[in-house]
């Protein structure tokens, strides 16, 4: 058994739909198709492989452990690269989105799925990458360049994928919990 996921953060059905107009101009006139296989999101844990049902336990275990957090206002604000092979909505950096990250990342840590030395977490949402060749990128980026997007949402919750071999299918959606309700270590003193 092995399983593939995706933990991350899904906008509004309406923004979806807006930011795959984006998606599909991108990939008609530039002739890149890649992002068309992912579904619109800010990645928020690179994908993982689970080899056992075990490790899927604690995987999810994990996940609902990050989620006693409060609901944020995320922005989605104008365009920004990867330079030369990827091309990105900026999500804006805001103390919910960070402290998500944070808490994901600290609650599957003792997992050891991922390496120590990943990149620093810029969060954004790919509308072109993997087919992008440099020359196509510069395109993008100068086709872009005075075209302004802002977009807002509300986050309560994040959402994991499971990809099946060729297309990732929504999962699990993990709702915050509030942070008082947190069950606390317990202490002899």
């Amino acid at each position: 058994m092995e399983n593939l996921f995706l933990v991350c953060l899904i906008p509004p059905a309406d923004l979806i739909a807006e930011i795959d107009e984006i998606r599909k101009f991108i990939s008609e006139k530039f002739n890149v198709h890649q992002s068309l296989k992912r579904p619109v999101h800010i990645t928020l844990y690179e994908p993982v492989k689970l080899n056992s049902k075990t490790q899927e336990e604690k995987f999810f275990k994990a996940l609902e452990e990050a989620a006693y957090l409060n609901p944020f206002d995320q922005t989605l604000m104008n365009f920004g690269s990867f330079p030369e092979h990827t091309f990105y909505l900026n999500a804006m950096q805001n103390e919910g989105i960070m402290n998500l990250k944070l808490q994901i990342d600290k609650e599957l840590k003792p997992l050891g799925l991922m390496e120590s030395n990943r990149p620093k977490f810029t969060p954004h949402l790919t509308l072109a990458f993997r087919d992008v060749q440099p020359q196509v990128c510069r395109a993008i980026i100068a086709a872009f360049k005075d075209r302004k997007f802002k977009r807002s949402f509300t986050v309560n919750g994040f959402s994991v994928y499971k990809h099946d071999g060729k297309k990732w299918h929504p999962f699990k959606q993990i709702l915050f919990k509030s942070p008082d309700e947190k069950p606390q270590p317990l202490s002899l003193f």
